[in-house]
C-alpha cells in the first residue's frame, strides 16, 4: 500500500496512493472519476490497480479503468507471467485452455506494465478478466505502441483517467470451451483533467497488425460512445463533460 495520497477505490477495497496534481481537479465527491456509467444489469469488479465489470456473454470485460499516475510509471516490480482465473468473477473467467493453440495473445486490457508499482497489483493484472483474444502482431505492436504513450501522458501530465476495452457486439467468432469472443476492434478513451485546461482523447484499433501511426486512429468520445454504447466519464460536470467530449485534437496530445 503507499504511504501518501488519496483513497482511490470505494468501500469494498480502499488503498491509499500517491498524491499528484491532478487529484486536485477531480470532481467534488466522485470516488471513481474513471468509471462509465454503470448499467443495470452490470457489476464492478474491484482490484487493487483497476476495476472492470465483466461481460459474460463475451468472458472478458466489457470495460477497464483506472488512475494512472506518474509516480505509479517509475514503479519497478518485474512483470509477472502467471494467467490465473479472476477469482473474484462469481460466474468464472476463461482460463489458459481457452487460449491454448488458439493462435490468440491472452492480451491485457489494462497492461502489466501500468501495474509495477506493487506486487499484489502486477499478479492481479494477469487475471483472466484482464484478458481479450488479440492477434499477435496487435498486441505487440500498435496496441503496445499504445499503451507506451499512455504512460508518456501520465508521466508529462502528473496522471491520467484511463478506461480501455473491446468492442463487443453480436455475432464475433470465439476461441475455447468457454467461448471467449474475439473482438474487430479494441479502444482507449483518456482524460487529462486539469479543469478549465482539461483535454480528452480516444481511439479505435482494429485487431491486427498496423504501421500507421496512432493519429489515425483517434476518434471523439462522443464517437466511441455510439461504437460501444457505453457512457464514459459522465460523472464531471455537464458542459465540462460535453466540451472534453467533443474533442478530436491529436495536437493536443502531441500526436
Amino acid at each position: 500500500m503507499k504511504s501518501i495520497g488519496r483513497f482511490f477505490l470505494g468501500i469494498s477495497l480502499i488503498f491509499i496512493f500517491g498524491q499528484t496534481h491532478a487529484q486536485h481537479y477531480l470532481p467534488v465527491g466522485c470516488k471513481h472519476p474513471e468509471f462509465p456509467k454503470i448499467r443495470n444489469h452490470e457489476t464492478v469488479t474491484l482490484h487493487s490497480g483497476y476495476s472492470l465489470v465483466f461481460n459474460e456473454k463475451h468472458e472478458q470485460a466489457s470495460w477497464v479503468a483506472y488512475i494512472l499516475t506518474k509516480k505509479e510509471t517509475q514503479g519497478t516490480i518485474e512483470r509477472g507471467d502467471r494467467f490465473i482465473e479472476d477469482p473474484n468473477i462469481s460466474t468464472g473467467s476463461a482460463t489458459n485452455a481457452d487460449y491454448s493453440k488458439s493462435g490468440y495473445d491472452r492480451g491485457h486490457l489494462a497492461p502489466a506494465a501500468d501495474m509495477k508499482w506493487s506486487e499484489k497489483v502486477m499478479a492481479e493484472s494477469f487475471f483472466f478478466s484482464n484478458m481479450s483474444p488479440q492477434v499477435p502482431s496487435f498486441n505487440r505492436g500498435i496496441w503496445k505502441k499504445l499503451e507506451e504513450k499512455v504512460r508518456d501522458w501520465a508521466i508529462c501530465y502528473d496522471s491520467v483517467l484511463v478506461i480501455t476495452g473491446p468492442i463487443l457486439e453480436n455475432g464475433l467468432p470465439t476461441i475455447g470451451k468457454n467461448e471467449v469472443s474475439i473482438p474487430k476492434y479494441y479502444y482507449k478513451a483518456l482524460i487529462d483533467y486539469k479543469h478549465e485546461k482539461s483535454k480528452a482523447i480516444a481511439f479505435i484499433i482494429p485487431n491486427s497488425g498496423s504501421k500507421d501511426p496512432l493519429k489515425k486512429f483517434i476518434c471523439s468520445i462522443d464517437e466511441l460512445e455510439l461504437r460501444t454504447g457505453i457512457d464514459f466519464f459522465y460523472q464531471f460536470e455537464d458542459q465540462l463533460e460535453n466540451t472534453l467530449e467533443k474533442q478530436k485534437c491529436p495536437t493536443c496530445w502531441g500526436l
